[in-house]
Order: C-alpha cells, then sequence, then structure tokens
C-alpha cells in the first residue's frame, strides 16, 4: 500500500508543477503579446497585476495607491500599462487620469518618472504623454479628494449636457 501512496504523491506533484510551469508560460505568452500590440518590444516586465496578485504601490505624499496591470522597463524608462475591455475611438478622461495616478506612484516607488503610459482598449492601444497638464489635473483631482474626506463638500454646478454620459447620472442629487 506504500508504493500505491507514494506513487499518488509523486502524481500529484507532477501535475501541480506541471500547471505551474503551464500557467507561467501563458503569463509570458500574454505579456509578449500585450508588448507585440502595443510597440514595446525590447522591454521586459517588472511588474504584472494581470491575476490581482500584483503589490499594491502606495504614495505618502499623495496618500493613494493603485496597482496597473503591468509596468515594462527598459534601462531607466519605466512604462506603466493599463487593459481596458471596452471598445473606444479616443481614451476616456477617467481612464487617462487612471494612468496619472500610475505615473505618480510608479515615480514614487521605483524613483523613476515615467515619459509615457499606454491604454490599451479592446480594439486599440493609446500612448498617454506624462506631461505638465496630466499631472496637473490629476494632482487637483486628488486634492480635492483629500478635502471631501477631511469634510469639506462643495456645490458643484452641474453641466446637463455631460449628464447623460456620467457613471454616476443614477444616484447623483445635482441631476
Amino acid at each position: 500500500m506504500d508504493r500505491v501512496e507514494d506513487m499518488v504523491i509523486a502524481l500529484i506533484i507532477f501535475i501541480v508543477g506541471l500547471a505551474i510551469i503551464l500557467l507561467d508560460k501563458e503569463t509570458s505568452l500574454r505579456i509578449r503579446e500585450i508588448k507585440r500590440t502595443v510597440g514595446i518590444k525590447g522591454y521586459r516586465s517588472i511588474y504584472s497585476d494581470a491575476k490581482g496578485d500584483g503589490t499594491l504601490l502606495k504614495s505618502d505624499t499623495y496618500m493613494i495607491s493603485g496597482k496597473p496591470d503591468y509596468i515594462f522597463k527598459k534601462g531607466d524608462d519605466l512604462v506603466p500599462v493599463e487593459l481596458k475591455s471596452t471598445t473606444t475611438d479616443t481614451p476616456l478622461e477617467k481612464d487617462v487620469m487612471q494612468l496619472a495616478v500610475y505615473f505618480l506612484l510608479v515615480e514614487e516607488n521605483y524613483g523613476i518618472r515615467p515619459g509615457k503610459g499606454r491604454l490599451i482598449y479592446a480594439n486599440k492601444a493609446y500612448e498617454i504623454d506624462n506631461n505638465y497638464y496630466i499631472r496637473e489635473k490629476v494632482t487637483e483631482i486628488i486634492k480635492e479628494m483629500q478635502s471631501i474626506r477631511n469634510g469639506a463638500v462643495h456645490r458643484y454646478r452641474v453641466d446637463k449636457n455631460r449628464c447623460h454620459t456620467c457613471l454616476y447620472r443614477d444616484i447623483c442629487q445635482y441631476t
């Protein structure tokens, strides 16, 4: 009976080992496909949250945290990449601001300011520059969020023309 148990244990170890190898191969194939699709050949993946197990990046300066889908590196160049399942003809502002948060997080956690990032939608990939305008806008939004968290709620003027596309239109007190 001991011999049968030993064989069963060996078979289980083999199956688990094979599963780990196949999952790792699947991940590396996915990374290779992303690199090919978005045109960042020559870069290597240094961070992945594709399976939800990436480390939470935190910023003490901005009091924010987040997990980009990927970060690629080549020399001193870091490129955060965010995957989106939707299709669009132009990058959505909310997604650009999410990527801008990742610019801040990458800079604080890795000590390198990314020059650009990538938003990859189901139908198209966009390169987003980490420029002054985007940094100013995202830091403004972060400050506004912090003031709301601290109890300073502001009355907003609502542009009714934008309400039909707003994610919060069903629960908004101003519509």
